[in-house]
Order: structure tokens, then sequence, then C-alpha cells
């Protein structure tokens, strides 16, 4: 495409030749070479009215006053100290609501500098044309990222991790709501840590995590919210053969209030368990998941097609490895979904330890029963050896348990709306007779979670730790939402055009505690409560993910800003009145030409 001013420049460049032509046409004396040379002049004059050249920017350099900044910032000639609402009183600064503002009232501003922790989301939203300089400052001892814990079933054990700077060789320790410790974790030179807990009634709770340097003194303390689901009745299908991991399957089940149906071939046609079910997909409908050993899978030949169906329906499935893996079942269970490699050889399962120390252990599991020896499965009892068949999966494949060392234990892949997974520990069972039926029980609940059908309650998307004060987006609304606010009052949720199917809105928490987003529908309103923090926690991660945050967007900033406004047109006046007076003198001396000619 041709540049305008290349356009004009052609266009004027035409008609100065052939008003020339048209002169020397007429008559070729002086005077007609003079007005020609004026001709000239005015074409070239007229272009420069149109299309100012570019001049240098030489503006002033605009100072922004962050969270933190000192009281006094140095200012030098060609600066100019703004202050954002965040920032603390500053000597000599001007107030503004917002970088935004600032850039629009002083528009010489060729140069932005900004001091103190960073620029707030509000304000790193659009570009600002200029290079930015800007040095992040170090964020204080404390915590500086956490990855809260997901929601979990009664009963289940839930996980959390987090990241802490200047804490090396301290500890962080989970408390629960009562103020008891569940966990404790040392802290390594990486500053990373992994921790959990048991998790009790239905319903929101927060947990504490209390930050510890070396000395045992107190750094930080952070809110932790945890939702707990009411268990709902899950229905499952055990498909294999009578062995011992089939007993403390069907003993997990029993006491995990899952609805178990069995389908045990003795051989001989002789069939075990419950009433005989049908493998095609309507009468897999009813199950929320399968659970099928390899052998028994090979077996079924042509119903598997049935069980494929299903899956693609919604239901999970888990493979159970009972032996090492062929050719000829890697096809199989690729057909059903999952593709893996190997799996023909054993290596050794890495377990973590129960828990940091026998008072984090004997919280996590609660009060426990009567009939239970106080001295089986303790703290110092020795973890028993188990194997696993080494598969090598694929990126596609999500790990819903690994052991200490990091290896899958079990792992599983979307197909169409369900999921299917592969268990790959030899004879898990081992734990229960180990004295670890806890760690069996759990291993097992996460890879059912992993894959069962979605639960059909409410559950809108949301950031996971919201704080009082700032604005987050809701996901999966429909019709007229509201919040019912931690006072009790009902704010009407605007959905977004621009968020499309999604049904998103924005929400602005004005408290902390727990607020309940309410979804109305033709079965009546359905509600989801989630907690709000006080504005005021995890502070050190707001001061590094800020600072991150406006490095990175002062970089954008430096790498546009070295062709956006490095110069820019000049005035046009003054040229258009040179402009002016060429054209009027040439007037005028045309006029007597042609009169004298």
């Amino acid at each position: 495409m041709a540049r305008p001013d290349l356009i004009v420049a052609v266009l004027i460049a035409s008609g100065a030749a052939i008003g020339i032509a048209r002169l020397l046409r007429i008559r070729r004396d002086t005077r007609a070479l003079l007005l020609a040379a004026l001709m000239l002049a005015s074409a070239a004059l007229l272009y420069l009215t149109l299309v100012p050249p570019r001049l240098p920017v030489a503006g002033e350099t605009l100072v922004v006053a962050t969270a933190q900044a000192p009281r006094t910032i140095p200012v030098a000639s060609g600066e100019r100290l703004v202050a954002l609402p965040e920032a603390p009183a500053i000597v000599g600064a001007e107030r503004v609501p917002d970088l935004a503002t600032a850039l629009r009232r002083y528009r010489q501003v060729a140069r932005i500098r900004i001091v103190g922790r960073g620029l707030t989301a509000r304000d790193r939203g659009d570009d600002a044309g200029v290079p930015v300089a800007f040095r992040p400052m170090p964020a204080p001892a404390g915590l500086t990222m956490l990855d809260p814990p997901g929601d979990t079933a009664a009963g289940g054990v839930f996980t959390l991790a987090g990241e802490t700077q200047g804490v090396s060789g301290g500890s962080v320790e989970l408390l629960d709501p009562a103020g008891r410790r569940i966990d404790q974790r040392r802290i390594g030179a990486d500053g990373r840590f992994t921790m959990g807990g048991t998790a009790r009634a239905p319903g929101l709770a927060l947990f504490t995590l209390r930050l510890r340097d070396a000395g045992k003194a107190i750094v930080a303390e952070t809110p932790v919210p945890l939702r707990t689901r009411a268990r709902r009745p899950v229905r499952v299908l055990l498909v294999g053969a009578p062995a011992p991991e089939t007993k403390y399957l069907r003993r997990w089940a029993e006491d995990s209030g899952i609805d178990l149906v069995s389908r045990l071939d003795a051989g001989g046609g002789v069939q075990l368990g419950s009433a005989p079910v049908g493998m095609d997909a309507a009468s897999l409908r009813r199950f929320d998941a399968m659970i099928v050993d390899d052998r028994a899978l090979d077996r079924l030949g042509g119903a598997r097609s049935g069980i494929t169906s299903a899956v693609a329906g919604g239901m999970g499935l888990i493979i159970r490895m009972t032996g090492p893996a062929t050719a000829a079942a890697r096809r199989e269970w690729q057909g059903m979904g999952i593709a893996v490699a190997g799996g023909d050889e054993t290596g050794p399962v890495a377990l973590p330890a129960l828990a940091g120390d026998a008072e984090a252990l004997a919280s996590r599991r609660g009060p426990g029963s009567a009939d239970v020896a106080a001295d089986i499965n303790t703290i110092d009892d020795p973890a028993p050896e188990l194997g696993r068949w080494t598969v090598r999966a694929g990126p596609d494949i999500v790990p819903a348990v690994r052991d200490d060392n990091g290896a899958m234990l079990a792992g599983w892949r979307q197909r169409g709306q369900g999921r299917v997974a592969l268990w790959t520990v030899a004879d898990s069972f081992a734990l229960v007779l180990g004295g670890q039926a806890e760690r069996y029980y759990q291993w097992w609940s996460d890879t059912l979670s992993a894959v069962v059908r979605p639960d059909p309650d409410f559950r809108p998307d949301l950031p996971a730790l919201p704080r009082a004060g700032e604005r987050i987006a809701i996901c999966g609304l429909t019709g007229s939402p509201r919040v019912t606010t931690a006072d009790g009052a009902d704010v009407a949720l605007a959905i977004d055009p621009a968020a499309g199917g999604r049904g998103c809105a924005a929400y602005w928490p004005a408290a902390a505690g727990v607020h309940v987003v309410v979804q109305p529908s033709k079965a009546g309103p359905r509600t989801f409560p989630f907690s709000v923090l006080n504005a005021s926690a995890m502070a050190t991660a707001r001061m590094r993910e800020t600072g991150d945050a406006t490095a990175r967007w002062a970089e954008r900033q430096r790498a546009e800003g070295r062709t956006a406004r490095q110069d820019r047109r000049g005035p046009a006046w003054p040229w258009f009145l040179a402009w002016l007076l060429v054209s009027a003198a040439l007037w005028v001396g045309e006029r007597r030409w042609r009169r004298t000619g």
C-alpha cells in the first residue's frame, strides 16, 4: 500500500510541472523563469504544510511514584513528578488518579521512570507509547507464591504448594481452623514446599499457613481457603477377577461411601459379585466410572466398543495393570483412548513420609477408633516396598498420582466427554498390609476423582484467592446472576457480551468474608459461596507479582517505544504562512507578466 506522504508529493509535483509547462509554452524569458521558480517554491511549501518534517522529541521525563516509594524523590531538570493513588505522601508530587490521566495531561512526555513497587493492573492495561524505566524493589522475606488446594471431597486429602523468599532453613506449618498443626515442612534452599491435610466437614473453611524463619520466629501467617464438597453417591463398576487387589478395592469403596457394583470372573463361566451388567453404552450410562484390569479388558473383546462409547459420553475408565504390557495390550489401550509405550519392566516406587512428625500425623488422621492398635502405622514404621510398571507416557497424559521422585503411578487422558486413566502400580494392596491403608485409599481416590463423571453442581470459574478491593472475573454465568456480599447485600452482575459463551462478569468485593454467587434457574436459585481474603493478605506475594508484572510491561514499552514516539511531526503553521506569501507573490507576478505580454 502506497504511503500517503508519497501520494501527496506526486500530486503536488504533477501540478507544479503542468503549471511550469504552461508558463514556458507561452513565453520564455527571465520573468517566466522567475515565475517558474516561485511555482516550484510554492509546491515545496505546500508539501511541507501538508506533511511537516519530523522533529526529534526532546520532551520531559515523567517520574511516577507508586506504592512504598520514598517520601522524597530527587527530580532533575526536565522531569515531572506525579504520584498514583497507592503511593504515600510524596514531597512536591502532583496526585493523579491513574497513569493514563498523567499522560493525557502532559503530552510532551518522552520517557517514564517508575519509582516504588510498580504499577497495579489498573495502569498496565494500555501501552504508554514511550520508553519506561523501572527497577523492581526486592520483596521482603515471606510467602511469594501460593498454589491453594482445589475443591476436595469430605474425607479426602488436599494438597497445597508455595514458594518463599528469605527464610531458607525455616519451616512452614499448616494449621486447621481450630489452630491445630496438621502438617509441617522444612524450607530448603529453593524456598519451595508442598504440604496438605484431610478435609473434614463439607463447606468452606479457612486454614492458616504459618511461616517461620530459621530461629523459629513467625514471619507471616496467611489464610488458606478450602472448599470441602459433600460426597455424592458415586456409582463405580469393578470388572476383573477375584484377587487381593479387588478385595481391598471393594473395602476402599465401602469405606469411602462409593456405590460399587462388581463383576468378577472366577473362571468356568462363574461370575461373582453383583447382578450381571451389560457392557453396552446404554447399560454403562448409569455408572460414573469403571475400574477394569488389563486381562479382563482383553477378554471383553467386542464389548470394548460399548465401553469406548460410554467413555465418550462422560463415564470415567481406569485400566489397572496386573502384569507387563504387551504390544497387543498397548494397541487395545490406544483404542480405548490412552497411548503409552513400554510397561514391560518394573521399577521401584518411592514413598514419601506420611507426615512431618507424629503430631502432624495424628492431627491428619483424626481421633481414630478404639479397635485400631495404637502401635500400627506410626511415623517410624518402615515403608512397604512397591513396584510399578514403567510405562512412558506422552505429554497429553496428565499424572493423577506420582511417587516421591515424580514418577507417574497413574495418569489420565481426555476422551470425548470422559477420561481414561492407566494405573501402573503392581500389587498396591501391599500398602494396606504394610499399615498404610490411608495412602492406598488416597491414591485410588485421587485416580477416581480425576476421571469420574463430572459433578452437575453449579460451579462458576473465579480466582482461587480473591482479595477485598480487587476486581475479579466470575465466569460460567447465565441470565441475571448476582452476588450476596459478606454483609448480606445483593450486587447484580452484568455479563460482558465480549466474553461470548464463557459468560463472565466483573465483581469488586469490598470486604473480606464469605460471598455467595447466586445463579437463577428454572429449578430455583443455585448458589456458590466463596471466600474473600483481607486486602492485606499475601502482601509479599502481591509485591513480587506487581514488580514482576511491571518489569515485563516496562520491557515491552522499551521495545515498542524505540519507534513509537522518538520523533514527531513538527508544526505546520510556519510552512503554511510561507506558502501563503509565496503563492501571493506568484499570483501578483503572473498577472503583471500576462499584462505586459
